[in-house]
């Protein structure tokens, strides 16, 4: 099951207070910047839940 992004919480890369903390722990390439927004690439996940665990707006979630 891969992660799902709340958009409202997230206030995408620009507003968020760890600058984008998700995408630089996301060793596996899962969650990407296109253009200030937080992708997520569901291929890509690998269920290790670091950027859920780290995520400061608690935006990310399973789903």
């Amino acid at each position: 099951m891969t992660v799902s992004i709340n958009s409202e919480k997230c206030g995408n890369i620009a507003n968020c207070p760890g600058e984008g903390l998700c995408i630089k722990l996301c060793e596996q390439g899962a969650l990407i910047d296109d253009n200030g927004n937080l992708i997520v690439v569901d291929e890509n996940c690998d269920d290790c839940d670091l950027c859920i665990a780290n995520c400061p707006n608690q935006a990310i979630t399973k789903g």
